[in-house]
């Protein structure tokens, strides 16, 4: 296991999701899901590590939605020749 594997698995620890760790590195999740299987290693991997490191000795809770609630809901309106958009 590599550093950043076992950063990611710290932060998974105290309750970080995938999700929310590619949210904070500017990356995809299935950039983060990769670094920590082991697949693939970040390009620039120094910064990403002290990026991590960061978040580790953060004292905020992590992001548990990516989204309020509710904001992802479909608007669906009908037209006045009754088609549903």
């Amino acid at each position: 296991m590599n550093d950043i594997q076992t950063k990611l698995a710290e932060l998974e620890a105290k309750g970080w999701t995938l999700a929310a760790l590619a949210d904070e590195l500017g990356v995809t999740r299935n950039a983060v899901e990769k670094w920590k299987a082991g697949d693939r290693h970040p390009t620039n991997a120094k910064p990403v590590l002290a990026l991590l490191n960061r978040l580790v000795t953060k004292r905020r809770i992590p992001k548990r939605r990516r989204y309020a609630k509710g904001s992802r809901q479909v608007k669906v309106t009908e037209t006045n020749d009754g088609k549903i958009h």
